[in-house]
């Protein structure tokens, strides 16, 4: 009896190991060390080539924080909170899942998505077209320059596309409607960060008459598995930066 117990036991074994590594991928995420971001105006990202035919592209996601505190340099754990108590509470719920060797399960997006982050979108180009096979081994350019009208912009190469907030495929209305990402009054208003209006930007705690808004990006590299789901590396961070005035 103990012998029959045991064979059972063996094969079913055998059962979910082999389902197990023949159907899970696991999609690496881009290294901490192929980011720089030493400043509130620009992050450099470096794309790895991902060996793998499930690899579709890679995916920004972000979301904004308004802040009664101007900062001038780079912006670490230290200052967060000071910044915005919920940038520095999401930054702390994702930590435990970035840049990890861990699995990480399909709900990565519903891990953003629940905490207010939205993916970031390009102006006249699908973001995904540009972030897909054809950007292994590139350098990107997340451009914040400081200067007062100077759009956000990413970089690829030699091309420059400017950087549009996201409207959740329809499910919310931002302001102002050219979803850009400026300091605009419409913005940094806390009576717009709502669910319908600007569900991509975190209110400030407190009031203040002069206000800044910061964004918080993440990049993942995104797939899909045999079954047509999703699948999902580990978040990487990429940083913090200053939303230009638009004047």
């Amino acid at each position: 009896m103990k012998n029959g117990k045991k064979i059972a036991i063996i094969l079913l074994m055998t059962i979910v190991v082999s389902c197990g590594i023949e159907d899970y991928l696991y999609l690496y995420p881009v290294p901490s060390g192929n980011i720089t971001s030493e400043s509130i105006s620009s992050a450099t990202i470096t794309l790895p080539s991902i060996d793998t035919q499930e690899f579709t592209h890679f995916t920004i996601y972000y979301r904004i924080y308004i802040s009664a505190s101007l900062q001038t340099g780079r912006i670490d754990e230290g200052i967060m909170s000071t910044v915005n108590p919920s940038l520095d509470s999401d930054y702390r719920a994702f930590l435990p899942y970035t840049n990890t060797e861990t699995t990480i399960s399909t709900s990565i997006g519903s891990l953003f998505s629940n905490r207010g982050y939205q993916t970031l979108v390009l102006e006249g180009v699908e973001i995904d077209d540009v972030l897909s096979k054809s950007s292994f081994g590139k350098t990107i350019i997340l451009d914040f320059i400081q200067t007062p009208g100077t759009m956000p912009a990413l970089q690829d190469d030699t091309t420059w596309y400017n950087l549009r907030r996201s409207n959740g495929n329809g499910r919310f209305n931002p302001l102002p409607t050219d979803r850009y990402f400026l300091n605009d009054p419409a913005l940094n208003a806390n009576d717009n960060a709502s669910s319908t209006i600007n569900a991509d930007v975190a209110k400030m705690s407190t009031t203040a008459e002069v206000r800044y808004t910061y964004v918080s990006m993440y990049i993942v590299v995104t797939g899909i598995d045999n079954n047509f789901s999703p699948i999902y590396s580990a978040p990487t961070f990429i940083g913090i930066l200053c939303l230009p005035e638009p004047y």
